[in-house]
């Protein structure tokens, strides 16, 4: 029984150091995918529904955007890298840079970007209501 504890432990921490690494592959790939298939011109509905909703948006002026998706997202933090599954506030990584003008994709690049701070990440709830409501 105590053989079986081990094989299940070890089993378990390789699976959650597994779902890192998952998602870096995934990412490399989808990245690969999308430099050889992008055609400029195309709309954002076509981009959106082949490669899903980009990890960052940047508006520019005159209408133009730019939506970056992650090819390496937390390239600068090891255990990112290993055990989380997505880019987050503040890693620092490759991305792939689509820019869009008027709907319309113009042009892409690889480039180096820093996750910027989430907006609106709290969360709050209320207890009883009235005066002497609890807020959390």
């Amino acid at each position: 029984m105590k053989h079986l504890s081990i094989v299940l432990v070890a089993a378990l921490a390789t699976a959650a150091c597994g779902c890192g690494v998952a998602y870096q592959a995934s990412t490399q790939v989808r990245a690969h995918r999308m430099l050889n298939s992008l055609q400029a011109g195309q709309s954002e509905a076509e981009l959106r529904s082949k490669w899903g909703q980009p990890d960052m948006v940047s508006d520019g002026a005159n209408g133009s955007q730019v939506w970056s998706y992650a090819e390496r997202a937390n390239s600068d933090d090891i255990a990112a890298s290993l055990l989380y599954t997505s880019a987050k506030e503040g890693d620092q990584g490759t991305f792939i840079d689509l820019h869009m003008m008027d709907g319309k994709l113009v042009s892409w690049n690889e480039t180096q970007h820093r996750m910027p701070q989430k907006k609106g990440t709290e969360f709050g709830y209320s207890l009883g209501a009235g005066p002497s409501a609890v807020h959390f």
